[in-house]
C-alpha cells in the first residue's frame, strides 16, 4: 500500500485556518507542505479542506488501529464531542485546530499509520501549489565555471605550447564531477530502498506478533469451553448410572 508520499520527501502538516461553510459547518484548512530532500527538486504544497466530523473519523479508526496492533507509546489525545451548539463557539474550533495539527503530524512520524486505507483515502484529493519563492534551476557551479575557462582562454591556448594537453585535462575533472554525483545518487536510492525494506519488516512483525495473541487468545477460550464442556456432562452421566441400577 503506498503513501500519499515519498520517503524521499521531508513532510510535514499544518492546519493555519478555518472557515464556515454556506451549510453551517466549519471547514478546516489542512497543509501538507513536501520539501524534496533532491535541492534540484521543487518544494510544493497539498491543500484540503476538510469537516471536523470526517477529521473525527479518521482519528477513531487510527486510533483503535494504533491499540490493536499494540504500538508502544500514547496516541494524541482529542477534544471530547462537543454539544450541537458548541461546534461554533470559537474556543472549541480552536482546540480542534490544534489537536487536528498534533494528531496529523503523528501519523506522519509512524509508516503503519500513514500507509493505512483511512488515511491515503482521506488525502486522495487535494490542490497541489508549487511554492515559487523555493523554486531553483539545477546548478553546477564547477562544471560551468571549467568550461567558462576554456572558452575564454581559448586565444591564450593557442599560443602556449602546453595548450593541447590544458584542454585534454578539463574535461577529465568534469567527468569526474559527474561520477561524484552519480555516486551520491546511488548512495541516496541505497539509503532510501534500506529505510523501506527496515519500514516493511516492522510491520511484518507487528502483524505476525498480532496473529500469534490471536492464537493464544483462542486457545484459551477453548479450554475454558472444553472445561465446561466436561462439567455439564457429569450430571447426566450420574443420573443415567442411577437409572439403570435395580
Amino acid at each position: 500500500m503506498a503513501s500519499i508520499t515519498k520517503d524521499d520527501e521531508l513532510c510535514s502538516f499544518d492546519v493555519p485556518e478555518t472557515t464556515r461553510h454556506s451549510g453551517g459547518h466549519t471547514l478546516y484548512k489542512i497543509i501538507l507542505q513536501v520539501t524534496p530532500k533532491e535541492l534540484t527538486q521543487n518544494s510544493y504544497q497539498l491543500v484540503y479542506w476538510k469537516r471536523y466530523t470526517d477529521i473525527r473519523k479518521l482519528y477513531d479508526v487510527l486510533s483503535r488501529y494504533h491499540q490493536a496492533v499494540y504500538r508502544p507509546g500514547k496516541f494524541p489525545d482529542f477534544p471530547e464531542k462537543s454539544r450541537f451548539m458548541e461546534r461554533f463557539d470559537p474556543v472549541i474550533v480552536e482546540e480542534r485546530r490544534v489537536a487536528t495539527k498534533n494528531f496529523l503530524n503523528y501519523v506522519l512520524q509512524h509508516l503503519y499509520l500513514r500507509t493505512h486505507e483511512a488515511y491515503i483515502n482521506f488525502f486522495q484529493k487535494g490542490d497541489k501549489v508549487l511554492l515559487p519563492d523555493v523554486e531553483t534551476v539545477p546548478l553546477q557551479p564547477q562544471v560551468i565555471n571549467s568550461q567558462s575557462e576554456v572558452i575564454n582562454n581559448t586565444n591564450s591556448i593557442t599560443t602556449l605550447p602546453t595548450s593541447t594537453n590544458e584542454s585534454i585535462i578539463e574535461p577529465e575533472k568534469d567527468e569526474i564531477l559527474l561520477t561524484t554525483d552519480e555516486n551520491e545518487q546511488i548512495e541516496n536510492v541505497t539509503n532510501t530502498c534500506a529505510q523501506i525494506l527496515e519500514d516493511l519488516n516492522d510491520l511484518q512483525f507487528e502483524q505476525q506478533e498480532e496473529i500469534n495473541k490471536e492464537k493464544k487468545e483462542f486457545n484459551l477460550i477453548k479450554q475454558e469451553v472444553d472445561e465446561v464442556a466436561n462439567l455439564l456432562s457429569l450430571p447426566l452421566a450420574t443420573t443415567t448410572k442411577n437409572n439403570n441400577s435395580p
